[in-house]
């Protein structure tokens, strides 16, 4: 088993990232925020402060959890369970090892961009409500 050390390296800069994010924003924000907007740009859900930054954490932490695991636990699976073309191909003796690597590494790449983009996300979430405060929830 080979690990690739840079997805794992990628990861831990996007989880330093977000963790500045939180430090940075947190302290700014108004109790009451917008949360989702609608295609006119137009705020149409609104959040406490307090659930969107635990929503926004737990979700960021869930994509953590499985890019880390999927590096380790893809072996865990029976080939049987994988949709791959030419499956009997790559997990022939001689490729298998070879074929979970490249598999956990781009398993793990993904879980990094979707990631990324989530972080994306909330700093434009982050953006918009700097700009004013948000009407109270009701």
């Amino acid at each position: 088993m080979t690990i690739d050390r840079t997805p794992v390296t990628v990861l831990l800069l996007l989880v330093l990232l977000a963790a500045s994010q939180f430090l940075v924003f947190y302290p700014k924000l108004p109790d009451t925020l917008a949360v989702h907007f609608g295609v006119d740009g137009q705020p149409d859900s609104w959040s406490t402060k307090g659930t969107f930054v635990a929503t926004y954490a737990g979700i960021e932490a869930i994509f953590v959890v499985l890019a880390l695991g999927s590096v380790f636990l893809i072996r865990k699976v029976p080939p049987s369970m994988f949709s791959l073309p030419n499956k009997d191909y790559w997990f022939a003796p001689e490729r298998k090892e070879q074929a979970l690597d490249n598999l956990a590494t781009r398993v793990a790449w993904f879980e990094i961009v979707t990631l990324a983009f989530l972080i994306a996300i909330a700093q434009i979430i982050f953006n918009a409500n700097l700009g004013g405060a948000a009407p109270a929830l009701s």
